[in-house]
């Protein structure tokens, strides 16, 4: 089967949990994506995963609140880093927020992300501002940048 962008599915919680786990240092529990990925309409967060040869490499998880979407988590396998999987992902999301009527994206990265921040710079979200200490790392607090974009 080709790539694929396509919305979770309650199976796939527990890949998405391995993935985060594999690349997050404070990655978000299994119930939490199960919550996610059975998700009815009206609940308030989306996740779309990337599938190829039905393997899972990667997800965006993101929600609208009135006309203000907001990314949540993303992440990509180690695996299948540096292939354009994190851009469709985030392309996917802005596009479905778009569909259904946001007028701006909010996300916040960890300021020591370098390869997420080229990935935002790149696809048009500029810093709004800083919010100190705000991740948990091994050795204390790391600031969060708030980035933001225009729909």
């Amino acid at each position: 089967m080709p790539r694929a962008i396509r919305p979770a599915r309650p199976a796939d919680a527990e890949w998405l949990a391995a993935i985060d786990a594999d690349v997050s240092f404070n990655p978000w529990t299994e119930q939490q994506f199960a919550l996610v990925c059975s998700a009815t309409a009206g609940y308030r967060e989306t996740a779309l995963v990337v599938e190829e040869d039905d393997c899972l490499h990667g997800f965006v998880v993101f929600s609208l609140v009135l006309d203000e979407g907001s990314i949540h988590n993303i992440a990509v396998h180690p695996v299948h880093h540096r292939k354009g999987l994190g851009r469709l992902l985030l392309e996917a999301a802005t596009a479905q927020l778009i569909h259904a009527g946001a007028m701006r994206c909010l996300l916040e990265v960890r300021r020591s992300n370098k390869a997420a921040r080229r990935l935002y710079q790149g696809n048009g979200f500029a810093l709004d501002g800083i919010r100190t200490n705000y991740y948990p790392t091994e050795g204390g607090r790391e600031d969060a940048l708030l980035m933001s974009r225009e729909l």
